[in-house]
Formats: structure tokens, C-alpha cells, sequence
């Protein structure tokens, strides 16, 4: 087994190498040198130090490259270091083909590069798809550098995402304004038809509601054959939270042949009454009868 020889290989592989017994071999890169005629490139040399990082990275080395174990290779390389120790200690030099060789001096190992040594490092490779590259091979293959990709049919899923929230948002929205109107709504007015089906034809206190004459009209106390004498009454037939909603109701009730008008309930409502002429004691059917008319179970005198 060539120890010399793959310490050379991982040295120039990895620009040092730790052999244990004998140092840590480092190649150098010395600066170019202006001799004042000529610029003289720069130049490589090995040396060795007696520290370094302990390691077992040349017996892997070593193991891979010849299919043994690593005990083995550590071994061998361990007889390599001793053996060379000795042939330094009786004034020989141990040679690594091609770099230099190990010397001994005043018991310090010490390494001689060799004179017709050249290292030349890797060169930095080119980036294959440059730019200004395949412009130049374009120039001489009468070729396009940069060719047309070919559009394929996709799907942005992302706008599509975004273009079906955008919309379930606007329905919702929309959705809600008109819930919101519809519960807002004024309630309309019962039609004429319904209302001659709920009013008694022979009350003539209810009777009274539908002319809308009848709320200052005063009454002689014989028309009531019985010689009560007859009471204008204001009575409630809706209780509303804004004016707005009053206000469309007393039109509703315009509309379809009826009077009414406004009361203030409270700072945060209204009611809608109607004038009503009736005897005392026919109050709480007069109240009834509305109550049926109108929809408005809370009638009540104001």
C-alpha cells in the first residue's frame, strides 16, 4: 500500500493533511512577485506545521480508495509515520511524489516542496444558461437564444378563490339590506273589503271611524234613544319606535278611507290614534272592534 502516494492525493484534494507522528502538511498560495521586468505568477508551496486538527479523514481516505477498514488504514499509516520518523533520524529524506519530501532538523520535521512542483486549482465554472453564453452560440447557430416558452392553459385557483368570497360576501351583504328593509317596513293598511268584514254594521260608535268628519261632530244626546249623552275619545290603535314609521302608517290609513294622527309615547316612540264618538259604556267594545280592525291588540283611551 502507497501510503505517500494518497497523502499527495488528499493534499492536493483538500490543501492539507494531517498525518499523525509527522505534522499537519498545508498547501500555501504565495503571492506574484514584480521582479521589475517580468510579473511572475503566483505560486504554491507545501509546508508542514507540528499542530493541527487531529483527525481521521486521510485513513477514510485511505479505507475508500483501497476497500479496507478503517483500523487498517489507521494502522498502516501509523507504521507509515513511524517508520518515516526513523529514516529522517538517520538523515534520509521521506518523498511524496511530485510535492517534496519530509526532512528532519534539529529534530523538527520540516518539508522541502519540490522545485518542479505546479499547482493549478479548479477553475470557477461558467453558469450555464449566461446570458451573454447563449447569445454567442445563438450568433453561430443562426439560432434564437431566448425561444418562445409555450403558453399552457392554466388556472389561477387563487383568483378564483378570491372572485367566489368576493361574492359570497356582496350576496350576504345584499341579503342582509333587504332584511333588514323588510323588517323595517311599515305594516300597510287592511283593505277596505277586510275591514267592512270585521266592523259590526249597526255599531255606530265604530261607524264613526270611518268618516273622517265624524271627529268633530257633536251629537245630540236624544240620537242615542236612551239619553246618554255621547264622549269623543282618542284611541291608540299602533305604538311605533320612529316618527318615520308613524308617519307612513297615518298615510296607509289615508289611503284606505281612514283619519288618524300622531302622539309622542316617549323620547324613543310614537303613537298612531284615531278619534273615536261613542257612550261611556260602549268603551270597551269600541276598543275591541279596533283592536280587530286595525290589528293592534294594545288599544287603549289616550
Amino acid at each position: 500500500m502507497d501510503i505517500a502516494k494518497y497523502i499527495g492525493l488528499f493534499l492536493l484534494k483538500n490543501h492539507y493533511c494531517y498525518i499523525h507522528g509527522l505534522g499537519n502538511l498545508e498547501l500555501i498560495k504565495r503571492p506574484g512577485t514584480y521582479d521589475g521586468s517580468a510579473l511572475q505568477a503566483p505560486t504554491y508551496e507545501v509546508v508542514v506545521t507540528p499542530g493541527g486538527s487531529i483527525d481521521d479523514n486521510l485513513a477514510n481516505f485511505i479505507a475508500t480508495n483501497e476497500q479496507i477498514s478503517i483500523s487498517k488504514a489507521a494502522n498502516t499509516l501509523r507504521e507509515y509515520s513511524i517508520q518515516a520518523r526513523k529514516d529522517m533520524a538517520n538523515g534520509n529524506e521521506v518523498a511524496i511524489p511530485h510535492i517534496g519530501a519530509f526532512t528532519e532538523k534539529e529534530s523538527k520535521v520540516k518539508f522541502n516542496t519540490d522545485a518542479n512542483f505546479r499547482f493549478t486549482p479548479a477553475g470557477i465554472p461558467t453558469i450555464r444558461n449566461s446570458k451573454q453564453l447563449e447569445d454567442q452560440n445563438a450568433r453561430l447557430t443562426n439560432k434564437p437564444a431566448y425561444p418562445e416558452p409555450q403558453k399552457a392553459d392554466s388556472v389561477n385557483w387563487s383568483m378564483v378563490i378570491l372572485v367566489v368570497v368576493l361574492l359570497l360576501i356582496l350576496g350576504g351583504g345584499g341579503y342582509g339590506i333587504y332584511y333588514y328593509m323588510m323588517n323595517n317596513r311599515a305594516t300597510p293598511a287592511p283593505a277596505p273589503a277586510t275591514v267592512q268584514a270585521h266592523v259590526p254594521p249597526k255599531d255606530s260608535a265604530v261607524q264613526s271611524v270611518f268618516a273622517p268628519d265624524s271627529a268633530g261632530a257633536k251629537k245630540d244626546s236624544t240620537a242615542m234613544g236612551a239619553g246618554m249623552q255621547l264622549t269623543e275619545y282618542k284611541m291608540v290603535i299602533g305604538d311605533y319606535s320612529t316618527r318615520l314609521k308613524a308617519e307612513t302608517r297615518i298615510r296607509n290609513l289615508k289611503a284606505n278611507g281612514f283619519h288618524g294622527d300622531i302622539v309622542p309615547r316617549d323620547s324613543a316612540g310614537f303613537y298612531v290614534y284615531t278619534t273615536v264618538t261613542c257612550r261611556p259604556v260602549d268603551t270597551t267594545h269600541v276598543k275591541d272592534s279596533l283592536a280587530n280592525l286595525f290589528g293592534y291588540r294594545s288599544v287603549m283611551i289616550y
